[in-house]
């Protein structure tokens, strides 16, 4: 590939390989990556498009099933599964690859050669992987992704949950404070999910990186000056923001009242977040690896750069309204759900259901883009699809 022929991807999301003896979630589904036992990745240089449509110059983990992926793309597998990981490097400089909190680290990669490494699937959990050299620079412009380790059995998403914890996912569908329906029979299902892998750029210094890239030269970008210097300008959930983080189906939190979700959130970034939904408070049941034996059911909760932290979201009914909460909402507020607002001068009205409601970052610099274009970054919704007996509201999303 020629240097000014490099890759454009455009707003990009989640792309997944699973690996090991285990397929691909759902949310992930595709059956040409699900027999793959070995990911073979590479590094590129591609264009990414931001919410604003300008193009933001990134260093990419590519692979031949997703191509250039922003982030890299979700590698899931069991744990105790072999993995092999190949990584070629197209790059002008030498990277790695490194999967934060495991043993797994290659040695620097020169400029078109490859690295094999093999190793067993660690504990169940949330992982970031990234290339570790000159940091924080080559993991900030753009190599980095999500490692998603399930456990080989147990109804936790964790190989050793804390007593805790086991009783949390126990208690689930099976006592007053969780709803019983719409629940699967272990009380949780594992396909609900959601990964939120937070990141934010710089664009000063990609276009560096980019200029270096095009002139066929190792790039110049400093890491201690990124370290002093770095001032974010976009704010991404998955690659995405504003509008399309809010509405993507893979980052936005919906079901019926009584279907908890697992959210994964994973910091790539240089900034701290600290996420927060409206209606629910969450359960923090692991972090950094670490399951936690205190839970805390919490309002908010700092996520700093590097951080892995796993919520358990309860979807119960939003406490402001009123009312005994196992009553079903269409026999306390029929009115209000099956209520449309008509809009001005007879245009389509607005339905008040289902009931939703947003997460965004409560430092407040991150709900903007480009340097103030408000609400355009780390944003999505919380949506309430359906009641607490299991029958989904009357006005479809």
């Amino acid at each position: 590939m020629k240097r000014r022929d490099f890759i454009k991807t455009g707003l990009s999301g989640l792309a997944a390989i699973a690996v090991g003896g285990v397929g691909l979630p759902q949310l992930f589904r595709s059956e040409s990556f699900a027999l793959d036992r070995t990911v073979k990745l590479s590094m590129e240089g591609a264009l990414v498009e931001m919410v604003d449509r300008s193009k933001v110059f990134h260093w990419l983990f590519s692979s031949a099933a997703t191509g250039p992926s922003f982030p890299g793309p979700v590698l899931f597998a069991t744990a105790g599964d072999l993995v092999t990981v190949n990584v070629a490097n197209h790059l002008n400089e030498p990277h790695a690859f490194q999967i934060i909190g495991t043993n797994v680290l290659t040695a620097p990669i020169y400029p078109g050669k490859s690295a094999t490494v093999s190793f067993t699937a660690p504990a169940a959990g949330s992982y970031l992987y990234t290339d570790p050299l000159n940091a924080p620079a080559n993991r900030v412009l753009g190599l980095h992704g999500a490692f998603i380790v399930s456990p080989a059995a147990g109804n936790t998403p964790y190989s050793y949950p804390t007593p805790t914890v086991q009783r949390l996912f126990n208690d689930l569908g099976a006592s007053k404070q969780f709803p019983k329906f719409a629940l699967s029979p272990a009380g949780w299902d594992p396909s609900r999910f959601r990964i939120w892998l937070q990141h934010q750029i710089d664009p000063l210094f990609n276009a560096q990186a980019q200029a270096d890239f095009l002139a066929g030269r190792a790039s110049t970008v400093s890491a201690a000056k990124m370290r002093t210097s770095f001032l974010p300008r976009y704010f991404t959930i998955n690659g995405k923001s504003g509008v399309f983080s809010a509405h993507d189906p893979g980052i936005a939190l919906s079901g019926r009242i009584g279907q908890p979700m697992l959210v994964r959130i994973l910091n790539s970034g240089l900034f701290t977040h600290s996420n927060h939904i409206h209606a629910n408070h969450v359960y923090v049941i692991a972090v950094n690896g670490a399951v936690q034996d205190n839970l805390f059911f919490v309002d908010t909760f700092t996520i700093d750069p590097l951080d892995r932290v796993d919520w358990l979201v309860p979807f119960l009914r939003p406490p402001d309204i009123a009312g005994n909460r196992y009553t079903p909402l269409r026999n306390l507020i029929p009115n209000e759900l099956g209520l449309t607002i008509d809009g001005p001068n007879g245009s389509p009205g607005v339905q008040q259901s289902p009931l939703g409601y947003p997460m965004h970052c409560h430092l407040e610099t991150s709900q903007t883009a480009a340097g103030g274009n408000y609400p355009q970054g780390t944003l999505t919704h919380f949506d309430f699809l359906g009641d607490v007996d299991g029958i989904d509201f009357p006005n479809a999303m």
